[in-house]
């Protein structure tokens, strides 16, 4: 069969063009030649080959003033009848893949029965698509029937993925896989004029080398100890290579970053994997580790990425190409970033990494293919909401057998859903026993229900920080956090330089945010007076180390996270003064009341209780909360039923809910800087308007702009709709509004010392 496609459409004349001024033969043998599959193969051959239509030539030919036409509903329909309109897992994915593929996946049963199922509906739609599917079967040299009563009798029925047993988890996964490859490679060359050739000098060996190096010039007094826990763990993996799911259970502190690394490079070596995935919860714990990985890694290998990151600079040329050149690099730049497609180091967010297991979105499953013979690190895991650990866990099983993929669980705090994996699968690294050594008892943690609101909150933070040198007090809200800021400024005031005094929260830009915590452990490294007021944004792998905690009662892995930032180097002489102090709610509780398990919390810590003797407590409390999770996965059912839109909906409703009422401002921190930005977007937008350019030059044009807006997210915040009145827009293509810098320099809208004014902001917790 496949030698056969490729004979029939090698003989397609070279007058019959897939972009302007492009072949459409040339266009589809290079995506062809992209990946090795045949399924791949398939959909490479056929998804363009509706651009043979007399319509679609006329346009491309002409792009500013022909008129625009279909192509990926008519290479659908001709892929089917060349199949013979026979069914299968992998036909079917093809076929979806081809008639998807410059949009998102839908669910698809409501798909094909509204697209396919009424012919009257689809000539009315289409009236011209018998006589375009003959035009590009005589063209093509494709001798088939396209019968369009049949098609349509094929997809009269709303059930058509269970009448044709479709409904798998393994076909959501088929699906966006050879989904992933079509799109992927398809965009790659029509940048780059070329296939995707995954050719790479993996040196695994030489970046282990680097680590150990690293590590083990470090001399502090955890460094004997980390060390330890890190050989142990590759003692240990080297025992159970056959095993594919890694956990790493350990105290925070313990040096988990390195020793992860150092397990997942030399998996990369056993196994040879392609590349390295970590997943993190926050995009303050991602910067950081990038640059702990760049001590490591050659930067070329490696890519930081989430919403507020730029673009690497893959392509460069001489300064005697670069005029030439330059407008193009900036797309092929972003391209292969947002595709994950060069580096073979990734440290990127929860929310990108479940975007590919979950969404159904174009832009996310550009780069499903690179999961692929990988290992994936998910760091922090325990911040997984609970709903969702049922299906994470049987997306985990499933793709480490099919893809080949090894994971690596870690956290100090391993929720349940280790008990949700198959245990021949799994090898757990590091024994407990580092929970219960001496080194392991640098702070303690007590839970005070007396503390109940802002005043004794208060107290409690000024009697403790005049006892101590720092102190990290953590709450659930934005507005207790500035309420309890202010009230510690008026006493800062009388007895204390206001410069010891910091506050943090999502109501400052992200470059404040940034800013405000590398300050912050200049001082802590410098042993200076430091008070930090924070909500869980300062949480999680922040590598903070306090002397003294206040943590308003959250979900328990919470509180251990906020411990993990009290004597965090087992400083000498504080394990004994060292402590997280657990008050009662206080503020707006973010939480859900199934997550925070309160009265079973307060009865586990009755008593304070020393870090060494926390474990027990943590495996009670993860055991109640995993009886008390759903019983039945909360997206499996629909992944089988391939809605795909529907699974997305879910899943996004919770992990990342949509807050309503919400307008992103531009914060002008500086005199003018409004303007240059905005000239940048201008020019650029003016540019692209004009009518000579070629698609190639609008899509650089819409590459770098959008680097401009990357650069531009640090200093945009989310706020209320209702304090942006009177506030102008940026620009007509930027939805967003803008703070002028008057504002900020008198602070009646924004201050770098608070960040946002606005009172319903504050009430609006994300």
């Amino acid at each position: 069969m496949q030698e056969n496609i490729i004979v029939n459409l090698f003989d397609i004349d070279k007058k019959y063009l897939s972009h302007p001024d492009y072949p459409i033969q040339e266009h589809l043998s290079n995506i062809a030649a992209s990946f090795g599959e045949d399924t791949h193969k398939e959909a490479a051959f056929f998804h363009d080959i509706g651009k043979l239509t007399e319509e679609f030539q006329k346009y491309i030919k002409n792009p500013d003033h022909g008129r625009r036409t279909t192509h990926a509903l008519e290479s659908a329909l001709i892929y089917l009848a060349n199949k013979n309109y026979s069914i299968t897992s992998e036909s079917f994915a093809i076929f979806y893949a081809i008639m998807k593929h410059h949009g998102d996946l839908e669910d698809t049963n409501a798909f094909l029965y509204d697209k396919l199922s009424f012919i009257d509906d689809l000539l009315e739609k289409y009236p011209d698509i018998e006589k375009k599917l003959e035009k590009i079967c005589d063209r093509s040299g494709l001798l088939l029937d396209s019968d369009l009563d049949e098609i349509c009798s094929l997809f009269d029925q709303e059930d058509f993925i269970q009448e044709h047993d479709l409904a798998l988890f393994h076909n959501y996964f088929l699906i966006k896989d050879i989904f992933s490859k079509l799109i992927f490679s398809d965009k790659y060359e029509a940048i780059f004029k070329e296939s995707y050739s995954e050719t790479k000098s993996y040196q695994w060996k030489i970046y282990i080398a680097n680590l150990v190096e690293l590590v083990e010039s470090k001399d502090n007094k955890m460094a004997f100890v980390r060390n330890q826990a890190r050989e142990e763990i590759i003692d240990t993996y080297s025992r159970n290579k056959d095993k594919s799911i890694y956990i790493i259970e350990a105290p925070t502190g313990i040096g988990k970053t390195f020793s992860a690394l150092h397990l997942a490079l030399k998996i990369c070596h056993d196994k040879n994997k392609k590349r390295i995935i970590n997943a993190l919860p926050m995009t303050s714990i991602i910067d950081q580790t990038h640059e702990e990985y760049s001590c490591i890694l050659e930067k070329s290998g490696l890519l930081k990425f989430h919403h507020l990151t730029h673009s690497k600079n893959y392509i460069s040329h001489d300064n005697e190409e670069r005029n030439e050149k330059e407008s193009s690099s900036s797309q092929q730049n972003d391209f292969i970033a947002m595709s994950w497609s060069s580096d073979m180091v990734i440290v990127t967010t929860f929310n990108q990494l479940l975007n590919i297991f979950y969404s159904n979105k174009n832009r996310d499953l550009v780069k499903f293919w690179t999961i692929r013979d990988s290992v994936i690190i998910l760091d922090e895991i325990q911040a997984i909401p609970r709903i969702l650990i049922q299906d994470l866990a049987k997306t985990i099983t499933y793709l480490s057998k099919k893809f080949n993929i090894d994971f690596i669980l870690m956290s100090a705090t391993i929720p349940a859903i280790k008990q949700l994996i198959p245990q021949s699968m799994i090898a757990e690294l590091l024994d407990n026993r580092y929970f219960q050594m001496d080194f392991n008892n640098r702070y303690s943690i007590q839970i005070n229900t007396q503390i109940n609101d802002i005043e004794s909150l208060l107290a409690a933070t000024k009697a403790n920080y005049k006892n101590n040198r720092s102190l990290l007090c953590v709450v659930n809200s934005k507005k207790l956090s500035l309420d309890l800021y202010s009230e510690l400024k008026k006493n800062f005031q009388k007895d204390n330089p206001s410069s010891e005094l910091f506050f943090l929260n999502t109501n400052f830009i992200p470059k404040h945010r940034a800013e405000i915590i590398g300050t912050v452990k200049k001082r802590l490294q410098s042993h200076k007076k430091t008070l930090l007021v924070s909500t869980q944004v300062v949480e999680a792998g922040v590598d903070l180390d306090f002397d003294f905690g206040i943590r308003e009662f959250a979900p328990l892995y919470c509180m251990i996270q906020a411990a993990g930032r009290i004597n965090r180097e087992n400083r000498d002489g504080l394990n004994k003064s060292a402590k997280l102090l657990v008050t009662d709610k206080i503020g707006y509780c973010p939480y859900h009341s199934k997550d925070l398990l309160k009265e079973e919390i307060l009865e586990l810590f009755s008593s304070e209780i020393n870090e060494n003797r926390i474990l027990p407590l943590l495996k009670k409390y993860f055991q109640i909360a995993l009886d008390r999770t759903p019983k039945e996965p909360l997206l499996h059912q629909n992944m089988e039923l391939l809605e795909f839109e529907t699974v997305y909906n879910t899943y996004l409703n919770h992990f990342m809910r949509a807050i309503p009422n919400l307008s992103s401002v531009f914060i002008e921190i500086e005199k003018d800087l409004y303007q240059s930005f905005f000239l940048k977007i201008d020019r650029l937008y003016e540019r692209m308007k004009l009518s000579g350019n070629s698609l190639e030059e609008k899509m650089e044009f819409k590459s770098r702009l959008k680097g401009i807006f990357k650069e531009l997210s640090q200093y945009v915040i989310n706020v209320s709709m209702d304090e942006t009145a009177g506030l102008q827009d940026f620009h007509k293509i930027v939805q967003i509004k803008v703070c002028p810098y008057e504002f900020v320099r008198n602070e009646t809208k924004y201050s770098i010392v608070k960040g946002w004014s606005g009172e319903k902001t504050l009430t609006i917790n994300f």
